[in-house]
Parts: structure tokens; sequence; C-alpha cells
């Protein structure tokens, strides 16, 4: 199993505003960008897309998460949590309690109304910060024509926190992904 970083070396970057003007705050570690590999090959239930502009190179991407991946990103939601109501006044502009970031806060892992969870981060698909795809044998590959139709142990960069008006949430980029595709097997006999 692939442990995930150790959350004490973990810290909050100072209240970023983008040129788009978006608000993020980065996620730090004392030794680089916070990357995080899980051990297990992730299906993807659904082709990642972006489904407000259908030509965007920014897509969503859906694992269907494994016991590692749910308890890793349940753990570090958590640490997330807390330590930013400890740092609120400062990051946020205003002191706010658990409970309230906690109801802002928008998990990574979603439960849909059918019962079914998901773990949402981001991929670029083209441009210079386009996901680069390996094969078994660590040679590097072309992304697969179809997502669905293959597993992938991803790099995980868990990257930042968004700060909207009433939302905040964590902004985690795919940024390789290593792909097994699987036999398609005919239904008919």
């Amino acid at each position: 199993m692939s442990s995930f970083p150790n959350l004490n070396k973990l810290a909050f970057g100072k209240l970023l505003t983008t040129s788009k003007g978006a608000r993020q705050i980065p996620i730090l570690k004392e030794d680089g960008p916070l990357i995080w590999q899980p051990s297990d090959f992730l299906e993807i239930p659904f082709e990642p897309s972006n489904f407000s502009d259908k030509e965007s190179s920014r897509v969503n991407i859906c694992f269907a998460p494994t016991e590692e991946i749910s308890n890793s990103v349940n753990l570090f939601e958590s640490w997330l949590v807390k330590t930013l109501a400890k740092q609120s006044k400062e990051l946020l502009g205003q002191e706010q309690t658990e409970c309230q970031i906690k109801e802002r806060f928008q998990s990574s892992l979603k439960t849909s109304e059918k019962g079914w969870t998901s773990f949402r981060a981001k991929m670029n698909i083209t441009g210079r910060n386009a996901v680069r795809c390996w094969n078994l044998d660590k040679v590097q590959r072309s992304p697969p024509d179809c997502w669905r139709d293959c597993k992938v142990i991803p790099k995980l960069h868990f990257k930042s926190l968004y700060v909207m008006n009433k939302d905040l949430g964590l902004i985690i980029d795919v940024t390789h992904c290593m792909v097994e595709e699987l036999d398609k097997q005919c239904p008919f006999d």
C-alpha cells in the first residue's frame, strides 16, 4: 500500500488570486509539491469531460475509489478542515470554526443520490501540462481513446484549495497515469 504523505509535514501557503480572478490557497510540503500515487489501479466509470465547455482542454475525471483512496482522502480532508479553521483569520479574512469550514467544504469524494461514490480530480488533456501516460513497461504512450476501457494508477498533485464565496474545495490534478488497457469481451455467445 502506498502511504499518504505525513500530514505533519504539510502547510498552507498564502492566499493567491490567479490572473482569472480565482482565489486559491496552495498546499505545501516540506520537500516539494504534494504528489501521491495510490497503490492500486483505479477504474474510470465515465469519460473525462468538462460539462460546461465540451472543447476545454481541462476536464474532470472520476475514479471508482478504493478503500485506500477513501481512507487517505478522508484523513487528508479532515486535516485540511481542522488546519484551515485554525488559520481562518489569516487565510480567509475572518475567524471560522471547524463546523463553518466543513459546511462550505466540497469533498473530492462524492456520493450520488443512487449511492454510487466517486473520487474527482482535474486533468489537462492538451497543452504543456497535459497528462502523460505510460504503459505497464513504463514506456510513454498516448492517452487512451476510451478511458473507460482501461484502469490507471494516477499520480495525484494535491495542488491547492479553491476559495469561492460559499464553497471551498481541493484542486487535485492528475499529472501522470500508468495505463492498463482492459480486454474487450464480446457480449454475445
